[in-house]
């Protein structure tokens, strides 16, 4: 147990990928204080309570086969379950690496730290090398990536990874949860809290200690980046854009004229006919979305629907 350190909580959200389940699990057991709470959403069909609990008898496992299809709802699920003054979420198909919990604890001494985003390593040749800054959104409305570089101390941020991000359980009750209408595959669901977090004046930060490894598991449905991946992440960019600058955003407007662009990129005429016909549907799609989700101006960070204030009241009355 690391003395003095803030309480903290790990939810796994899942559906369908048993083995990769209990391998994360096991990850987490070893890697973690055996006061670490785990909470677990499970979405399968089939109830697995009693493996997970093989591995770590006191995790809570929440079996919850109507979230199927929807991530943040069940992310939105486990904060319903969480106990910590730090909340962690880890994909499934992820494996700890030494000293995460420590390294995690430390980027959170900071009290102006309400999120951090930890090293998601994925096995890349040269992925440790990124030329870009870390985690930002540029004003043509593009993101950076580099979560799997390497480098010396912890970086500011705009936005984090999925995969490994973690949160102040007190600015989770002042957003009210996760927004959980990202549909599809999700795709920016994780940058929409990031963003939201910096809107009402929290630091987001990068922690390359608090390392993971990610062993990607197959999706359930279709195959990362295929053209329903694709088509589901430029409608959701739209969104997120939409929400955090408002629908009059230049930086909307110029994040369209970089995927119009990009058409002519593509290699041979057929590349080209393709990428513009999913190009010219995911925005049309991703316009239309926006015009319904969004506003003139932007949106405010925290929810005010019904879920947002039960959230917040539970996340609010602190760790039990």
């Amino acid at each position: 147990m690391m003395t003095g350190a803030p309480s903290l909580s790990v939810c796994v959200v899942t559906y369908e990928r048993p083995e990769f389940l209990l391998r994360c699990l096991r990850s987490i057991d070893a890697g973690t204080d055996p006061d670490v709470q785990v909470v677990v959403v499970d979405a399968s069909a089939e109830n697995r309570g009693d493996q997970a609990r093989g591995i770590r008898p006191s995790v809570v496992y929440v079996h919850a086969p109507g979230l199927a299809g929807w991530m943040t709802r069940s992310r939105n699920e486990a904060l319903k379950h969480v106990r910590g003054e730090i909340v962690s979420f880890l994909d499934d198909d992820v494996v700890l690496r030494s000293g995460w919990q420590g390294a995690l604890v430390a980027a959170f001494e900071d009290p102006s730290v309400m999120a951090v985003a930890g090293r998601t390593c994925n096995g890349v040749v040269g992925e440790e090398h990124y030329p870009l800054p870390i985690g930002r959104l540029l004003p043509d409305g593009t993101l950076t990536d580099g979560f799997a570089a390497l480098v010396a101390d912890v970086v500011e941020v705009d936005h984090g990874i999925g995969a490994n991000m973690s949160f102040r359980r007190s600015i989770l009750a002042r957003l009210g949860g996760f927004r959980d209408d990202y549909p599809g595959t999700a795709l920016r669901e994780d940058t929409d809290v990031f963003l939201r977090i910096r809107a009402l004046g929290g630091r987001a930060v990068f922690a390359p200690a608090a390392a993971v490894d990610h062993l990607p598991a197959p999706h359930v449905r279709g195959a990362r980046f295929d053209t329903r991946y694709k088509l589901y992440g430029r409608r959701n960019h739209m969104v997120l854009l939409a929400r955090h600058d408002g629908l009059r955003s230049r930086r909307l407007r110029r994040w369209v004229g970089v995927q119009l662009r990009d058409v002519l990129a593509a290699p041979g005429l057929g590349g080209k006919v393709r990428r513009a016909g999913v190009t010219a549907l995911g925005i049309a799609w991703g316009a239309a979305a926006a015009v319904r989700d969004a506003r003139w101006r932007p949106l405010p960070a925290s929810r005010e629907d019904a879920l947002g204030r039960e959230l917040r009241e539970y996340l609010g009355a602190g760790p039990s």
